[in-house]
């Protein structure tokens, strides 16, 4: 038994860093998807389209600029807020001319000539011990990953 509870402490610490770590490369996937759908999305319609994020609260959402911002149409599936997967929060949301927000909103925006803004968005674990991040280029939705803290 001894042994058995052993094994056990030293895997189990291993076993749920690999978790996280897939955690937030899963996330940034996400996001990197949404990056591209928005960017799409801007071309196609014209309009401005934002990513939101709530760097406190670990959520994420959509908003469309028809003259003021408001929430993307019912029949998407960004209309609600994201909630991150479980061990994952957004560390902090940097934005090229903006600056970095580690607390609050912070949005990036994707326009209609298929251009954003560049970001990088800072994913980590709540032991602060591992870090991804999602570089967004300021074309097209273009994404770069990191497994580390990229600056």
């Amino acid at each position: 038994m001894v042994i058995v509870a052993l094994v056990i402490a030293i895997a189990l610490p291993r076993y749920s860093g690999m978790l996280t770590r897939g955690s937030m490369r899963s996330e940034a996937r996400r996001l990197a998807a949404a990056a591209r759908y928005l960017s799409s999305e801007a071309a196609r319609t014209g309009r401005a389209h934002y990513l939101n994020f709530d760097v406190g609260h670990d959520t994420y959402w959509v908003t469309v600029d028809e003259g003021g911002v408001r929430p993307v149409e019912e029949s998407t599936h960004l209309t609600r807020r994201y909630l991150l997967s479980e061990g994952v929060m957004i560390r902090d949301v940097t934005v090229l001319g903006r600056g970095q927000k580690s607390r609050g909103t912070q949005r990036i925006g994707f326009f209609a000539r298929g251009e954003n803004e560049e970001a990088i968005v800072h994913l980590g674990d709540y032991a602060k011990s591992r870090s991804y991040s999602l570089h967004l280029k300021p074309y097209g939705g273009r994404t770069a990953f990191y497994d580390y803290y990229y600056k």
